[in-house]
């Protein structure tokens, strides 16, 4: 049985020329994770038990960087983003670094830069934790 390996997923990035992606470069490590919120349906004739049905999906994207500088189009636009907060377009594709749009493209969706963490330890690499929150609803998800 053929396994994944993570080593072959990566975080790209929409560059200011639109359509255009540029892998984030330094990526120690990528997650992705998806809930779904809850709706109450509780009523008396479930007491004292509560019931409820899936409501929206929530998606949150995490990478976890050594950033490989300069990276103008990749780690250095992540950063403006954040800072502007403005929506960008990130891709995940499965095919490493060579990894080709569309072929490749498992995620594709805008989202905002919500955290930036900068760890600086002593005789240590800078360490960056990156979190992606949507801000529309994604146009490619197979990883769902």
């Amino acid at each position: 049985m053929a396994k994944k390996l993570g080593n072959n997923y990566r975080l790209w990035i929409e560059s200011a020329t639109a359509g255009t992606f540029n892998e984030v470069k330094g990526q120690q490590s990528l997650s992705y994770s998806q809930s779904t919120q809850l709706i109450d349906t509780s009523d008396k004739t479930n007491s004292p038990y509560g019931t409820s049905v899936p409501g929206l999906i929530s998606v949150q994207i995490s990478a976890d960087l050594i950033p490989d500088l300069p990276d103008t189009n990749g780690f250095t636009r992540l950063e403006s983003q954040f800072v502007n907060q403005l929506p960008t377009n990130f891709q995940i594709r499965k095919g490493g670094s060579s990894g080709a749009a569309p072929a490749d493209v498992v995620y594709e969706g805008a989202h905002y830069v919500t955290q930036l963490n900068k760890s600086f330890g002593l005789n240590d690499a800078v360490k960056v934790q990156a979190q992606l929150a949507p801000a529309s609803a994604p146009t490619t998800n197979t990883l769902a």
